[in-house]
């Protein structure tokens, strides 16, 4: 049965915050947040430790907002096990005011339960109380008191880039001017460094532009060239907005522990695993453990001769042992595992079919199937996204029914989870498929290119498109609203046919996204302007289709 996941926003300030904020640091912070999660009947939160308490009587009295963060399918039991190996990370003595604090307990454990984040404005407080000069100030008190932080000081101004040259974000610098002394103005990828960079400078002047677009590309070293010659009055950046984006991905490499645990509690106590099986289990949980540790310390990952050479066909063999409904702590180890890219190269080369048979039980099993299960399933598919190669194969001609079955059917799912997770697949597909379109074939290593992809059928898409419209129509939640609209803009990116637009005109998304956003389902400035961007992309292919037929 689905629990409610709800995060209790509290104001330790008491209202202060946003009264003298602006005139004490130099910037307007309306809260200083502390956040808590309440689940299964008990308020869970971090200070001392990890503690609990009924709902709304800890000592930080009632909450300024409730949010709701959606409902989890993953068992009580499961959530306790999770707890107790958080734990060994919110310690008492580990406890950070910038780095390791209750929003980023509360953080973990939303992602844990429900797999979103709480509010970027609420994780972000440090970084923007960091980048004030009331922050730089008190940032080596800070540190004497609970250690060094892991966010950057910020930076003095950079010299100009020079040609050639590639940004913070690995991205290549366009030529501006001739000659070895001319420069351009950086790309920024990350929000909050935008909205700091924003906030901490006088004029700043933000050019959006996408790498798909001829007149940006036209534009753009004029800007560079108009904002360079104001020197240090104006601080000029660049955003690209192109429709791909980046893939929706399951990262966590956390609870491993009550994973393995809770996957060793299903096995058969007879005729279930070898003692050097049971070995090669334990192989794999320490390869994961490593991963996690050079994620977090930023070190060399373990490579795929340290996993074992029995890895795949131990994950097999255990698939066999256990019934569908006790799957799921093995399906969420592979979900782990195919973020290594020399893992997801296996699995894209597998003659058995692995994923194909995954996606395909999930299917067989519909709406009456193990909830957990179909979670953890729709996590696989979402993280094959991670990999080129692997996200090539899973829309390739071998793959690519089994995925659509799988997001056709969890698309209408009762579980608020599951349509949020099945959103986030009908994403990625309209990425790769949208990227795809947008560069050409890798000639010097095709197997390892991962695109473009093979010609899909129309009808392919013609099919995942109708169930994403469908999806819409009945949706009320404006989170996932969001990622199938992005998806169907990324569908029907540089469509040649037109196909995918004329067939959302027809069943009326340009209607049903108006009645969203009359009705205030829809609500959030980014939202309803990818909305409206949206339905001019499917005017103007239904325009460009009926002037080239005529």
């Amino acid at each position: 049965m689905a629990e409610k996941v709800t995060l209790f926003v509290y104001d330790l300030s008491q209202g202060m915050a946003r009264n003298m904020s602006l005139g004490f640091i130099g910037r307007q912070i309306d809260a200083i947040y502390h956040t808590s999660v309440v689940v299964f009947g008990r308020e869970f939160y971090y200070g001392q430790g990890i503690m609990s308490a009924i709902p709304g009587t800890t000592m930080h009295g009632q909450p300024v907002e409730r949010v709701d963060m959606g409902e989890t399918e993953i068992p009580q039991e499961v959530f306790m096990e999770f707890m107790d190996n958080m734990r060994e990370t919110y310690t008492a003595d580990a406890y950070h005011l910038l780095d390791n604090n209750c929003n980023n307990f509360s953080n973990d454990v939303c992602q844990f339960l429900v797999g979103r984040t709480i509010p970027s404005h609420i994780t972000s407080l440090p970084a923007d109380f960091l980048n004030t000069p009331f922050g730089q100030a008190m940032r080596p008190m800070i540190e004497s008191m609970f250690g060094p932080s892991r966010h950057p000081s910020p930076q003095p101004p950079q010299p100009s880039i020079a040609p050639g040259a590639f940004n913070s974000a690995g991205s290549p610098v366009p030529l501006t001017g001739t000659g070895s002394s001319a420069a351009s103005i950086p790309y920024m990828t990350d929000l909050g460094q935008l909205r700091s960079t924003i906030q901490n400078n006088t004029a700043t002047v933000v050019y959006f532009t996408s790498a798909t677009c001829p007149p940006c590309r036209v534009i753009m070293p004029i800007f560079d060239e108009l904002v360079l010659a104001k020197g240090q009055k104006i601080k000029g950046v660049k955003v690209d907005v192109g429709l791909s984006g980046t893939p929706i991905l399951f990262h966590s490499l956390d609870n491993l522990d009550a994973v393995f645990a809770k996957l060793k509690s299903f096995l058969p106590a007879e005729n279930g695993l070898s003692e050097a099986e049971t070995k090669q289990l334990d192989k794999i949980h320490a390869w994961l453990k490593k991963r996690a540790d050079a994620k977090t310390n930023k070190t060399a990952e373990p490579t795929l001769g340290e996993l074992g050479a029995t890895w795949k066909p131990l994950i097999g063999k255990i698939q066999g042992l256990l019934p569908y409904e006790n799957l799921f702590p093995l399906l969420d180890i592979i979900r782990m595992l195919i973020l290594h890219n020399r893992v997801a190269e296996v699995y894209a080369k597998d003659g058995n079919l692995t994923l194909v048979n995954m996606f395909k039980a999930v299917v067989d099993q519909g709406n009456e199937g193990s909830k957990p299960v179909a979670l953890m399933t729709l996590r696989i598919a979402c993280n094959t996204f991670s990999s080129p190669l692997l996200g090539t194969y899973i829309l390739s001609s071998t793959a690519r029914e089994s995925t659509k079955q799988l997001l056709v059917t969890t698309l209408l799912s009762p579980v608020d989870q599951q349509r949020q997770t099945a959103a986030s697949l009908a994403f990625d597909i309209g990425v790769k498929i949208a990227e795809s379109r947008s560069k050409a074939t890798d000639t010097v290593t095709p197997s390892l290119s991962g695109g473009p992809l093979e010609d899909l059928e129309e009808d392919w898409n013609v099919e995942c498109l109708s169930a994403i419209a469908a999806a819409i129509e009945k949706e009320n939640s404006e989170e996932i609203i969001h990622r199938l609209v992005a998806s169907v803009a990324n569908f029907i990116f540089k469509e040649e046919s037109y196909a995918g637009a004329v067939l959302m005109n027809i069943l009326g998304l340009p209607e049903t996204l108006d009645a969203k956003i009359q009705s205030k389902i829809v609500k959030a400035p980014n939202v309803t302007g990818l909305c409206r961007e949206l339905q001019e992309m499917i005017k103007t292919a239904v325009e460009e289709q009926a002037r080239s037929q005529s």
